[in-house]
């Protein structure tokens, strides 16, 4: 299962090494494994609810005195921690096409930035939870929404170099702040407060985007308990 990110970590490296750009390298490096950590989370996580639904047991997770949101946002940091293998894989791809470790200019503050980005991949999986039980679960939803969180989040070149249109959908995406904090470590320059921005702008939208799935879980068991959704399933 690991070993599934490596025809695509290769392809896009390939695609990288034609610029010949060592900072672009670097980035993505650090930022191809996140990607293909973001794809299978996001996947394994978006589903959850539904199934969950379809197999009538999600009622015996409302009955316990465990708020679902904190239960789905543990299987959220699990699936996360169950990823970065791939993540890793990709890494190791990565470095034996390019035989080019990461020039990081500023590591404590990449660490940072990577947590953060960890923090946002879990907030933004859970985020699909209730949405794809509220949408219906259509074929191939989940196909766009990792093609779009891999471009709008940043994993493969920064957001800034998006058409516009897409530049802003991506800022309410916690990672791409993550990620502009991520390509400033990897830099260098002297950009303390800009990288202490977006991680306050990282944490700023990983809470509305958190708040806005509450919302959405408290829907999906009104539903639930009100309107008996399960029977649909």
């Amino acid at each position: 299962m690991h070993l599934a990110s490596v025809p695509m970590a290769a392809v896009i490296t390939w695609i990288a090494m034609q610029r010949g750009n060592p900072a672009a390298l670097s980035y993505l490096l650090v930022g191809l494994p996140l990607m293909t950590v973001w794809s299978g989370v996001v996947f394994r996580i978006g589903y959850t609810l539904n199934t969950e639904m379809s197999n009538q047991v999600l009622q015996f997770v409302y009955i316990s005195r465990t708020p679902i949101i904190l239960v789905s946002l543990g299987k959220a940091a699990a699936q996360v921690i169950w990823g970065l293998p791939t993540g890793l894989v990709s890494l190791v791809v990565v470095y034996l096409m390019t035989k080019t470790a990461p020039q990081v200019a500023d590591v404590g503050s990449l660490i940072i930035s990577l947590i953060l980005v960890i923090v946002g991949i879990a907030v933004a999986s859970l985020f699909f939870s209730p949405l794809m039980v509220l949408v219906g679960g259509p074929t191939g939803f989940f196909g766009v929404i990792i093609l779009l969180g891999s471009l709008l989040g940043g994993f493969v070149f920064p957001v800034d170099r998006l058409p516009v249109v897409l530049a802003v959908l991506a800022r309410l995406v916690p990672t791409s702040w993550a990620m502009d904090a991520v390509s400033m470590s990897i830099r260098g320059t002297d950009n303390s407060p800009a990288i202490i921005g977006a991680w306050g702008m990282s944490i700023l939208t990983a809470i509305v985007m958190f708040g806005v799935t509450y919302l959405m879980f408290r829907v999906v068991e009104k539903k639930l308990r009100v309107e008996g959704i399960r029977d649909v399933y």
